[in-house]
């Protein structure tokens, strides 16, 4: 299956690995704290695994970021959608 808008969910990727180095906080403790290993979050910030809107909202939350503000950048950032 493929992404509607493959350009958004990078720049969101982007965005959820750069507040999780702000906060310094590890693959290893993210892991630990969404209950995944730290190759689970690898995975998902290389992209090799992708993230559903629950776990998206689940990893965001962990790190101390606003989920629904990350969605608003990132959407800025790549244009306005359809």
């Amino acid at each position: 299956m493929t992404s509607f808008d493959r350009t958004l969910y990078q720049r969101l990727i982007e965005l959820l690995v750069e507040a999780r180095r702000k906060a310094n906080v590890t693959q290893l403790e993210l892991g630990r704290r969404v209950g995944q290993r730290q190759t689970v979050i690898s995975k998902i910030e290389t992209e090799e695994r992708r993230l559903d809107a629950a776990e998206f909202l689940l990893v965001s939350r962990a790190i101390g970021v606003d989920p629904y503000e990350l969605m608003r950048r990132a959407e800025t950032d790549c244009g306005s959608l359809p």
